[in-house]
């Protein structure tokens, strides 16, 4: 057995392998592209509240999103370095408007990324195509979310480990993809992986082509600590959601609130070192999502069905490390107010964490 070799910041020489061929990836990458201006972006999920209104006001479908023109100049009227939107914001694939969304950004000095469907990766072809429309765009780092809820989309463990396979063949089937696009792909902890299970799905595929999106918070609901998650998942990093959460405890486990930059319990600024350390210039978009409260009912049996069984060794260091910061006061709620009221709320939270992340972050 090979010995593994740390480092002085407790990685793994394989790790720092692998963060060292990401960076040559991104270097190479970078120096083909328009410089963005600033590493401070701005997610489409943070305006969820305003794309279903302005979808409900058209008679369009509820799952109806801004469109990418309209999102760009959205983000930067925020005070956006950059964007984050998914794929199908695009209203075409043709080139001449393409063209006209890059020169946009390059307009605006701004940055784009790419959040891509999970349905892509069924098909090969359509993927070469978003990779394809990505290099158009002057994109090179995307992001994909590939599961739902942990445990509430999954009941047993053999579900998840399906689910495991599965992600582990068709990320292997779509690294040739990037590799040759000389695109990065981010994994995002979308309340589905726990970061050890992640970082060994990226060890297996060995690629710097296939990375993490690192989200700040995700993992609260599967009781872990953020500060061990993006330890972890650093050096692995493409792209980041940035975010932060309040959390308070109730009889089935607590409640986790997505609060504006500043007002949660997040060591902020310290993932943030831990990620440039490991990607100097990665990009911190803003994943403000103006929502209730999600309980976390870690107490219930049921919480622990896709696990197998109840990990009291996790539920003692989630109270040690964050239920110890519980807030006493109850979080607002949006739910029961009026569409004018929603969307004031979710337009404060925005510009209170862009101003935290340039006044505080430095961002």
């Amino acid at each position: 057995m090979k010995a593994s070799f740390p480092d002085r910041t407790g990685c793994t020489r394989r790790e720092f392998c692998y963060s060292f061929s990401a960076l040559l990836v991104s270097q190479t990458v970078k120096v083909r592209e328009v410089g963005p201006q600033g590493t401070f972006g701005i997610a489409c999920d943070s305006f969820q509240i305003r794309a279903r209104q302005i979808a409900q006001a058209s008679g369009a479908e509820a799952n109806a999103s801004i469109t990418a023109e309209k999102f760009v100049d959205l983000c930067k009227s925020f005070g956006g370095d950059g964007c984050l939107m998914n794929l199908v914001q695009l209203t075409s694939r043709d080139s001449a408007y393409l063209k006209q969304i890059r020169q946009a950004l390059d307009d605006k000095g701004m940055f784009l990324e790419l959040s891509l469907d999970p349905q892509l990766f069924e098909d090969q072809s359509l993927l070469s195509s978003a990779a394809a429309t990505a290099r158009d765009l002057g994109v090179s780092r995307l992001q994909l979310a590939a599961g739902g809820r942990r445990t509430e989309d999954f009941s047993d463990p053999s579900q998840w480990q399906e689910f495991l396979k599965h992600w582990h063949q068709r990320l292997q089937q779509a690294e040739p993809i990037f590799k040759q696009s000389k695109l990065q792909l981010g994994i995002e902890n979308h309340q589905d992986w726990l970061a050890d299970e992640l970082v060994e799905v990226l060890r297996k595929i060995g690629s710097p082509h296939i990375g993490a999106s690192v989200d700040f918070s995700n993992n609260l609901a599967l009781l872990e600590d953020p500060l061990e998650v993006v330890q972890k998942l650093a050096p692995y990093a493409v792209t980041s959601h940035l975010k932060d959460a309040a959390i308070s405890e109730i009889e089935e486990g607590c409640m986790i609130a997505d609060v504006p930059l500043g007002q949660g319990i997040l060591p902020l600024a310290k993932l943030m070192e831990l990620l440039r350390r490991s990607k100097s210039d990665i990009h911190f978009c803003l994943d403000m999502i103006t929502r209730d409260p999600v309980k976390v009912a870690y107490r219930d049996d049921s919480f622990w069905g896709v696990f197998g069984k109840r990990d009291t060794s996790r539920i003692d260091r989630f109270k040690s490390t964050v239920l110890s910061k519980a807030a006493t006061r109850s979080f607002p709620k949006i739910g029961g107010m009026s569409s004018s009221q929603m969307r004031a709320v979710e337009d404060d939270n925005i510009r209170r964490s862009v101003a935290y992340a340039k006044r505080t972050l430095g961002l």
